[in-house]
């Protein structure tokens, strides 16, 4: 058994004192008063942006997504995926889509309905930095490179 508190946590089975370096943070519970939700940051090597919706095709045909006018200039390199919602009278529904062309997509397929996320990259970071050339600084699980 685990009893977890903040950065360190003990380890009552191995009797180990352990130090957690996932990036955590608290907010307030939005049913019960009496508790806090702890949430951690998704990690990547990337400075990662989503956009994300629920949609429907009515023609047979297609429906066009349009995403906020800021997209195309934040980020780039995305990719979409399309989920269906199940619905028992249609059976194998398969969606594509086109690329993101000036914050817009459409996706073709059957009357149906489904779910689409699309994920870009808002910036290049340098993902293994020399350490002779790098200055961390920061406390715990929180450190940065040091601008120069």
């Amino acid at each position: 058994m685990q009893v977890q508190s903040n950065l360190l946590f003990y380890n009552t089975d191995t009797k180990e004192i352990l130090y957690d370096t996932s990036k955590t943070f608290v907010i307030p519970h939005p049913i019960d008063n009496s508790k806090y939700l702890v949430h951690a940051c998704l990690e990547g090597p990337e400075a990662g942006v989503y956009y994300r919706g629920k949609s429907e095709i009515i023609n047979d045909d297609n429906i066009e997504i349009i995403l906020p006018d800021y997209v195309s200039v934040f980020a780039t390199d995305f990719t979409i995926h399309c989920t269906s919602i199940y619905d028992p009278k249609i059976k194998n529904k398969i969606y594509g889509t086109t690329d993101l062309i000036e914050n817009k997509f459409t996706v073709y397929g059957t009357n149906g309905k489904f779910n689409w996320i699309v994920y870009g990259k808002r910036k290049d970071i340098i993902t293994e930095p020399l350490i002779s050339e790098t200055t961390i600084e920061g406390d715990g699980p929180y450190l940065y490179i040091k601008s120069k």
